[in-house]
């Protein structure tokens, strides 16, 4: 396979294998047929024939959280498969990086940017790719099974796969410029892969389509017994939520995970059992959450869920554990839908062989309690109310529960809060203002900004009056930032929160200085008095890259060397001296990522040459140079004429 085909069909494996790599087999094997042709000059891929059967990518790809979701269809033979994988700040460079590099030897490949023709590359082809490959997911009927048999696999449908991403090539961006490769679209832009800006890569169901995975029809239909198996190989941070039909009785009743066994001693015992619940209209939900090691190469993990419709001869009611809160404990909010309890913690509360759910009535209206496919619990909270006490059971998932058995608890708005930034921008001062709801608690705020969160111990107490926090802006870049943290009180649960006070943080302008040498210049001169140097600083307040420019004599230069905050230039006077000019006005820009800048005017002194200077003008034909044009030339006599001028005087 030559490099131009092999980077060709790598990079139509790239977004697949973030947006699905979870369901992706082990085994890596890929070829492109030798029958396709090279790509032409606008960079398109929508006519390659391309064969990605048992390739996986995670090896290659971080991805910070994925989420699949899998609608099994009424024909127990079609579906609908849902993916989408986060890409979060750190990890996002990575991904765009091995992205540009699979196009290396293409035009416009492995220079490290990333453009909108390479993400339209693999828009194209993506859907053949994924059509390809083997699901890790199959049923089978009949007795369970725990491998070693024949599987009913999930497999793609190729027209039925849309493809999308958010953010890949992020519009707009300061460092965005129009692709400087031949044959780039008229259109085409591209950023560094070094953009830390966050991304999303999803996989959906193509429009006008009505499925996008199929198998083996199951006959039974989901009445008697089947079995679900799961390779969960690899996969380090996701979740898979499969909706069934709607089916009397339906339920999991049986877990197990198998591994391989390797020499190291690794085991998948850390894997959990799956939750379940039903949906208003009966249909049974299933949410696995996995977390793997992915340095753990030499493990292989299974999993596999047994499903019946049979009544269970004793279905036992979950009862409370003593980790649930006590009778009368408050649970802050703040409006809207608020996260009150994570799935590790609030799972803990009851215990029932089949799992659980919470089940709450409120005192007032409008308010009501839901999980996510984390499991972490939630509480909605309408606008006309400030609190309300709700009653509350666990229930299993076929409906059993102590109605005596119950767990009062209250739930309201604990503050409200503004914020203004100070006008030096090192700042921020955080107005919270209690409710009646506890008569005290002490509230640890920070300024945050996307995954970042700002340094510093900030903390106050509030009793029935405003409190005013300082909170440090250290690390928060110009713009808007949001106020998280954590507040704690008695007879209270940890109450978290993250509100957007609509403040934003001034941008300050990068500092800049020049050094001075040890004779007291600004400007170190080489021995040919036609090229000096300039050395100094340049840092930004606001902690954001600083971009480095340079004019002599109406002329711009980039060429700076910068090493965290240190930076030098080699000057050239040659533009000067082709013009005449023994002046020499050096201005110096620092400009930061968000376009403030700083100028320094920099006096040069002339150099100080003791020996006459020649400058030697080799026009032969024969020369392993090219050939100076007739401007070069009359320039560089100009040069030679004016440093005579000045050793003479």
């Amino acid at each position: 396979m030559t490099r131009l085909f092999s980077a060709l069909h790598l990079t139509a494996l790239t977004l697949v294998f973030l947006m699905i790599s979870s369901v992706m087999g082990p085994a890596m094997s890929t070829n492109l047929s030798d029958e396709s042709d090279p790509m032409n000059a606008e960079g398109r891929q929508d006519t390659l024939d391309v064969d990605c059967s048992g390739y996986t990518f995670e090896d290659l790809f971080e991805y910070d959280f994925a989420l699949f979701e899998l609608e099994v269809f009424d024909d127990w033979a079609t579906g609908d498969m849902f993916a989408n994988a986060w890409v979060n700040g750190s990890n996002s460079p990575i991904v765009r990086d091995n992205l540009d590099g699979l196009f290396e030897g293409l035009p416009g490949g492995g220079n490290d940017w990333i453009s909108t023709d390479e993400r339209d590359a693999v828009r194209s082809i993506g859907p053949k790719c994924i059509a390809d490959m083997e699901t890790r997911l199959g049923m089978r009927e009949g007795t369970p099974h725990s491998g070693g048999v024949d599987w009913n696999d999930f497999e793609f449908v190729e027209d039925g796969i849309g493809l999308d991403e958010v953010n890949l090539v992020p519009q707009e961006h300061q460092e965005a410029r129009t692709c400087t490769n031949f044959g780039a679209a008229q259109d085409c832009k591209e950023v560094p892969v070094s953009v830390t800006d966050d991304m999303e890569i999803s996989l959906g169901l193509a429009d006008g389509k009505s499925n996008n995975v199929r198998w083996d029809q199951l006959n039974n239909q989901g009445v008697s017994n089947f079995t679900i198996g799961l390779n969960i190989t690899n996969m380090s941070n996701a979740a898979l939520v499969v909706t069934f039909p709607v089916l009397s009785g339906l339920r999991m009743y049986d877990f197990r995970t198998t591994d391989n066994a390797p020499d190291s001693g690794d085991t998948c015992d850390n894997i959990g059992t799956p939750s379940s619940t039903y949906l208003p209209d009966g249909a049974l939900q299933l949410t696995q959450l996995v977390s793997f090691d992915r340095t753990q190469w030499d493990l292989i993990c299974n999993i596999f869920m047994d499903f019946t419709t049979e009544v269970p001869e004793v279905n036992d009611v979950p009862v409370w554990t003593s980790a649930v809160p006590e009778n009368g404990t408050r649970i802050g909010t703040n409006g809207g839908t608020t996260m009150f309890a994570e799935a590790e913690v609030g799972n803990q509360w009851a215990s029932d062989d089949d799992g659980w759910s919470l089940d709450c009535t409120f005192d007032a209206e409008g308010w009501s309690i839901s999980t996510n496919v984390l499991g972490d619990f939630f509480v909605t909270q309408p606008e006309s109310s400030t609190s309300s006490t709700a009653t509350c059971h666990p229930v299993d998932p076929l409906g059993a529960t102590d109605e005596n058995n119950t767990r009062m608890w209250t739930f309201g708005t604990l503050f409200t809060s503004t914020a203004v930034v100070s006008e030096d921008g090192k700042s921020a001062v955080m107005t919270v203002t209690p409710t009646d709801f506890i008569d005290q608690f002490i509230i640890y705020p920070y300024a945050m900004q996307g995954t970042f969160e700002a340094a510093g111990d900030a903390s106050g107490t509030v009793a029935g009056a405003p409190s005013d926090i300082t909170l440090t802006l250290e690390g928060i870049r110009p713009g808007s930032f949001s106020i998280g943290g954590v507040v704690q009180a008695s007879n209270m649960l940890p109450y978290s929160f993250i509100v957007d006070l609509g403040v934003f943080k001034p941008n300050s302008a990068p500092v800049l200085s020049v050094a001075v040498n040890f004779d007291g210049n600004n400007a170190t001169w080489d021995a040919s008095g036609i090229q000096f140097e300039l050395i100094g600083l340049a840092n930004d307040p606001d902690s954001e890259a600083v971009t480095l420019s340079l004019t002599i004599c109406g002329a711009e230069t980039s060429g700076f060397i910068q090493d965290n905050i240190n930076w030098r230039v080699d000057v050239s006077i040659a533009i000067c001296m082709a013009n005449g000019l023994e002046t020499y006005d050096v201005i110096i820009t620092a400009t930061d990522e968000s376009g403030a800048s700083t100028s320094l005017n920099v006096g040069v002194n002339l150099p100080d040459l003791q020996e006459d200077t020649t400058v030697i003008v080799d026009t032969a034909e024969d020369s392993a140079l090219p050939s100076l044009s007739m401007l070069a030339v009359l320039s560089m006599i100009g040069i030679a004429a004016l440093l005579g001028r000045r050793i003479d005087e």
